[in-house]
């Protein structure tokens, strides 16, 4: 386990790995990052961090949640419990981002919440490749992704909001796992990955929905096979009964989400 520190610096905290950067200046890029990349509903600042570039995440609530309370958090847990977790990973050989530490900002009476990692160039996401990738290497990676869950859930670790922008591509190294927010470690159940598989699904479907993404039924098949024959669980056979009212549901909160976002940007604006 690496040693933390801890810097203050005014209203902000810095805690991070051991390593060699300067964090009074991290701090002051907040406001005037080297350059920001769009990223869901959020977006990434990258910072400079001496020969090292960083990425920043500022931590949003998701789902509803995030129309009523944005950006404001009480605690810092959410920050420390993706670092402690992305760092096991990382310990125990899962290709993750390498985590550098999180920012806390002290309000009044909330917290504003960032995340460091070391920002990966010429990387893509997950989505961005599969848009624009063969179907052989997409099948490839399909396999190569449910594998690697099937580590990550013998590694105890449970993360309801995977999707395919929480993963990056490189020529490098391959696959690489990010944002593990709301994950945490527990004995990962048949249920837990089918509930992991259902949140893909839901990422998937929806972008489809948008026009920006097709799923095959073939790669859909080949990603649960593949898990099944590593597990020896029988994954297929218990989710396809669930698929209509799943999509029922996915077509609800999507249509909620739309609803109280565009009223809170107009009450807002």
């Amino acid at each position: 386990m690496d040693v933390l520190k801890k810097e203050c610096f005014g209203s902000f905290v810095v805690t991070y790995r051991q390593e060699v950067i300067d964090s009074a200046f991290v701090i002051k890029q907040l406001s005037n990052p080297r350059d920001t990349i769009k990223k869901g509903r959020g977006e990434i600042k990258i910072l400079s961090a001496g020969d090292k570039l960083l990425a920043c995440r500022r931590y949003i609530h998701g789902g509803l949640l995030r129309g009523i309370t944005g950006d404001t958090f009480f605690r810092e847990k959410r920050a420390s419990a993706e670092f402690e977790i992305t760092m096991f990973l990382e310990e125990n050989g899962f290709p993750v981002v390498r985590p550098c530490g999180y920012i806390t900002k002290n309000n009044l009476c909330t917290k504003d919440l960032y995340f460091l990692t070391f920002f990966e160039e010429n990387a893509l996401d997950l989505l961005e490749f599969l848009k624009s990738a063969r179907r052989k290497e997409r099948l490839r990676i399909i396999k190569s992704l449910a594998r690697f869950l099937f580590e990550m859930g013998k590694l105890g670790i449970y993360h309801p909001d995977l999707h395919l922008q929480n993963v990056l591509v490189t020529k490098a190294t391959g696959l690489l796992f990010l944002d593990f927010d709301r994950a945490y470690r527990k004995v990962v159940t048949k249920k837990d990955m089918e509930n992991m598989f259902w949140r893909l699904n839901r990422f998937a479907e929806k972008k489809e929905k948008a026009g920006e993404l097709t799923v095959t039924a073939e790669e859909k098949t080949l990603f649960l096979r593949t898990f099944e024959q590593l597990s020896g669980l029988h994954i297929m056979k218990d989710m396809a009964p669930q698929l209509g009212s799943k999509r029922l549901f996915y077509k609800l909160g999507w249509f909620l989400e739309s609803f109280l976002y565009r009223r809170t940007r107009r009450a807002n604006g």
